[in-house]
């Protein structure tokens, strides 16, 4: 294929959004395409080495965010995604792309349309509608309150009306620009583009090896930040276990104190990452630093304990290392869920986090040998899947021709 003119686009809300765009951004630079890669100016000191241009864009308002993902409310709201269209528009018609990829920056699916640029979205399939997965319901305010049983029932009832408020912002912003509504299933809001690429692979749904269905598979994108190992690595015994402990970077690292009073009772080395909050103290067997680099990390893991996420959870099972999963919002709920299914972790809920129960759930992990051996079978399976070819085949697939 001859060169093209592609744009990134990280909507980094949290660090996976920019990590998968920027691992892609990459591989293409390598191909001989000319790239620009988009962020926040949040994610500054991620770039400092990227060897292609870069475009800061306006403040993705991550706080505001994460505090409306954390009470049910819709994440944007008609005047901040009608900000990013036009902060979009601007972009894409001064750089003229021949294709733009977007990670969770979902106005780029009226701007893109707007500005006849082809459009591909990084997501993960279990946001595509073309899959039934289990909604499990996630920490609203209420579940403290009711209890999970009681507020599952309750989330299983209103869950398409919710979906469909969250709909709504998008939907008005199109119908104001004279597109046609996406409906009420805020998985066509998260997924609409002309080729949605799955940050994961089709065995864990269920599918065949290679399938396509409702997007082109690329296999786990594995990222991480490119930073310096800490002073104490070297200090680590790779002949005793290794937990690796990743909260992320959405807001959960309040449930660090019970996870490291569990962990306490375990007889293992315990590597934390606090992604900017404040570090734990630091003892024996206790090693911390604000941000790692988190490959490294799980190639020491005998355990990863992460909230959920794909990128962290699949960073641990590339590596053959199974995930305790502590989810806190819809997206992670729905990626455990796949994943305990496949018997390659165990999910706790942070509400009903005790240092007792993640001293168990470790203990478990740890102990019973079909959980590293499933993680050891999908890293098998994963390293067939090879992102970077396979964002060739789906360029060829967007811009048809020489």
């Amino acid at each position: 294929m001859t060169p093209k003119k592609i744009l990134l686009m990280a909507h980094d809300v949290t660090l996976a959004h920019l990590g998968r765009p920027l691992q892609l951004a990459e591989g293409l630079i390598a191909d001989g395409h000319d790239v620009t890669l988009a962020a926040s100016a949040e994610s500054s000191r991620f770039l400092k080495n990227f060897p292609a241009r870069v475009h800061t864009l306006a403040p993705t308002g991550k706080a505001r965010f994460i505090d409306n993902l954390a009470k049910g409310r819709p994440v944007f709201d008609f005047d901040t995604l009608k900000r990013f269209t036009e902060e979009d528009e601007a972009l894409l018609a001064a750089l003229r792309p021949d294709l733009v990829i977007g990670d969770f920056r979902i106005t780029l699916s009226i701007s893109a349309r707007r500005q006849q640029v082809p459009y591909a979205t990084i997501t993960n399939a279990y946001w595509s509608p073309a899959f039934t997965p289990h909604f499990v319901v996630p920490n609203l305010p209420m579940v403290p309150i009711l209890g999970v049983g009681l507020s599952q029932a309750i989330f299983d009832l209103v869950r398409p009306l919710a979906f469909a408020v969250h709909a709504h912002p998008m939907n008005r912003l199109r119908r104001h620009y004279g597109l046609a509504s996406l409906g009420h299933d805020l998985r066509r809001i998260y997924t609409d583009a002309d080729l949605a690429l799955f940050s994961d692979v089709p065995e864990i749904y269920g599918l065949p090896p290679d399938s396509e269905h409702g997007g082109m598979f690329l296999g786990p994108i594995d990222w991480s930040p490119d930073l310096p190992q800490p002073p104490w690595w070297g200090e680590i015994d790779k002949t005793r276990p290794v937990i690796y402990v990743t909260l992320g970077s959405s807001g959960a690292n309040e449930l660090l104190v019970p996870v490291l009073e569990g962990l306490r009772q375990i007889d293992a080395q315990v590597i934390v990452s606090t992604a900017g909050a404040p570090l734990p103290p630091a003892d024996s067997r206790l090693f911390c630093a604000d941000y790692l680099p988190g490959g490294a990390a799980a190639e020491l893991a005998d355990l990863v304990i992460c909230n959920g996420g794909s990128p962290t959870a699949y960073q641990a099972l590339v590596r053959g290392a199974p995930v305790l999963g502590i989810p806190g919002n819809l997206d992670q709920y729905l990626n455990m869920h796949y994943l305990e299914k496949a018997g390659l972790g165990m999910v706790m809920r942070g509400t009903q986090l005790s240092a007792t129960a993640v001293t168990a759930a470790a203990g478990r992990l740890l102990g019973e040998v079909g959980f590293r051996e499933a993680a050891c079978a999908f890293a098998q399976r994963a390293s067939r899947y090879q992102p970077r070819a396979r964002l060739r085949q789906a360029l060829e697939r967007l811009l048809p021709g020489p």
